[in-house]
């Protein structure tokens, strides 16, 4: 597997994203002949529509005074999408062609109380995104719980990520003690990983120094969200897009492996 620093921005379970301007989306191609029995042909779009399932755990230390939380859950990949057009494509095609993309996800972090308003910050987490060859998985997730994969035995990852990146957060506006439901939302990974499979699916651009936007709007939001310990489930619909990071990331990014390597020169 080769290691890409990209970002990967995923938007979750109904939270709405901070009062930040939406970048310019980039566009991106997939190679589908990667995938077994799919056939060659090329897909460029700046979007990936999706709908996702997700149990929420939130537990309050009264000593303290912190509400942390635990968000696991699925999405499933839809259609690619340019310039809110839909792109033809084999995803979740008919025939022996079609195949379909699914991702695994958990957050966690803590949630403050401001008004009618909840703001979550998420600290850590970890990100999967998978391919169904033969389009015979099956997810679900219960309150409370973990998903449940049934996947099948072609099923093989594309990539994944381990790092949560600082300036994750989402405002969640409250009617009551009730998470309201819509909203967009957007949440960072970081050193995204490729596997060899990976690497012959996403094909442009080429290095994928990336990072992707989720946004979209719940179907239904249950748990109650002020200070508490409870389980909830949430469910809805999002698309995520991709773009290029800032300069200023890309320096920081420079500056970091410049001072490994003066790191390694004083050791030896």
């Amino acid at each position: 597997m080769k290691l890409k620093t990209s970002l990967l921005a995923l938007g979750l379970a109904g939270l709405v994203s901070t009062a930040q301007a939406a970048p310019a989306l980039s566009p991106f191609t997939v190679q589908e002949g990667a995938i077994a029995g799919a056939s060659a042909n090329l897909v460029t779009a700046d979007q990936i529509t999706l709908r996702y399932q997700a149990s929420i755990v939130q537990n309050f230390n009264a000593g303290t005074g912190v509400t942390s939380f635990t968000e696991t859950g699925w999405f499933d990949a839809t259609s690619f999408v340019n310039g809110n057009t839909a792109q033809v494509s084999q995803l979740n095609g008919f025939g022996a062609s079609g195949y379909g993309l699914y991702g695994l996800f958990s957050v966690s972090g803590t949630i403050s109380f401001v008004g009618t308003t909840a703001l979550a910050t998420f600290n850590s987490g970890s990100f999967a995104l998978w391919v169904d060859p033969d389009l015979d998985t099956n997810l679900s997730v219960v309150a409370g719980g973990t998903p449940v994969v049934a996947a099948g035995a072609a099923d093989t990852l594309l990539a994944s990520s381990n790092t949560v990146l600082g300036g994750s957060q989402a405002n969640v506006p409250l009617v009551g003690n009730q998470a309201a439901s819509g909203g967009s939302y957007q949440i960072n990974y970081g050193d995204l990983m490729l596997s060899a499979l990976g690497e012959s699916y996403f094909v442009s651009p080429p290095s994928f120094y990336l990072n992707v936007l989720v946004t979209g709007e719940n179907e239904s939001f249950n748990p109650i969200l002020t200070p508490g310990n409870y389980t909830g489930l949430a469910q809805g619909d999002g698309s995520a897009g991709f773009y290029v990071p800032e300069p200023a990331s890309l320096a920081l990014i420079g500056l970091g492996l410049l001072g490994l390597g003066a790191a390694r020169r004083k050791v030896k």
